[in-house]
């Protein structure tokens, strides 16, 4: 790296240093609006695709993606693009690069960029399921719900239940709430019920799988679904706002036909 790099990464990691801590968010509220995108069930948050092995077979120093995974993990995320625009460069056939650009792009909530970079990598490799994985959740968080069902369909269609599974990448439910959110209820609890085989601890598949139940006024399914939740999770925020809108709606109901009987 040239003297000019070195100093320009001292200064961007000086200034990285000096942000303040981000503020944690919290999930959103659950609507049958497709204008809100629904939380994600648990996955695996730190980089951890990278084969090793793999790149030292094709004689690929791997020491920049290295450096730009710990610096990720440091929340340094200027440094960690330098890195892996680096690594690019120098491997511009290599879909590791590519990948990683596009996953960093994806924490700086920069999604075009993101998707952008992660269709690179698919196109180098197209059966290197983080990134086709990354591309269809950037389209789903930005509600191209038909877009994000193509490409979860296609990862279902080519990969076995053994691999998505061993990924950590819980597809099943993004097909079943691209289709729930598209109307295709019916659909979407078959799906439901796969992402429940393979996460049955998982409160957000819980709660989505019994809100379509709701949907689908299947009321004794979805009871038995959100006893599970609360089995799971007592205090679900999602759940309990739910229930404080029927229990509003409920009430506003019942007060209009107190208002009519009266008149």
């Amino acid at each position: 790296m040239s003297e000019k790099k070195k100093t320009e990464k001292k200064n961007n990691e000086s200034k990285e240093k000096k942000k303040p801590a981000a503020k944690k968010t919290t999930a959103k509220k659950a609507t049958p609006s497709k204008k809100k995108t629904a939380a994600k069930p648990k996955t695996e948050t730190k980089p951890k695709d990278l084969k090793k092995e793999e790149l030292a077979a094709e004689g690929i120093d791997d020491s920049l993606l290295l450096d730009g995974i710990t610096y990720i993990e440091q929340s340094k995320m200027e440094s960690a693009l330098e890195c892996f625009e680096d690594f690019s460069k120098k491997y511009p056939k290599n879909h590791f690069g590519w990948y990683y650009l596009g996953y960093t792009k994806m924490l700086q909530d920069k999604k075009k960029d993101a998707i952008k970079n992660f269709k690179k990598a698919t196109k180098l490799n197209e059966e290197f399921l983080p990134s086709i994985y990354y591309e269809g959740l950037m389209e789903f968080e930005e509600n191209n719900f038909e877009k994000a069902l193509s490409i979860f369909d296609l990862i279902m269609l080519n990969y076995n239940t053994d691999v998505i599974k061993e990924s950590n990448f819980n597809i099943p439910y993004f097909v079943a709430i691209c289709h729930h959110y598209l109307g295709n209820l019916q659909r979407a609890e078959e799906y439901f019920l796969f992402a429940y085989n393979l996460s049955p601890d998982d409160p957000v598949v819980l709660y989505y799988k019994g809100f379509n139940e709701l949907a689908m006024r299947n009321y004794d399914y979805a009871m038995e679904t959100f006893k599970n939740l609360l089995h799971v999770d007592v205090n679900n925020q999602n759940f309990w706002d739910l229930v404080k809108g029927y229990s509003y709606y409920y009430h506003k109901h019942e007060d209009k036909k107190q208002e009519d009987t009266e008149e």
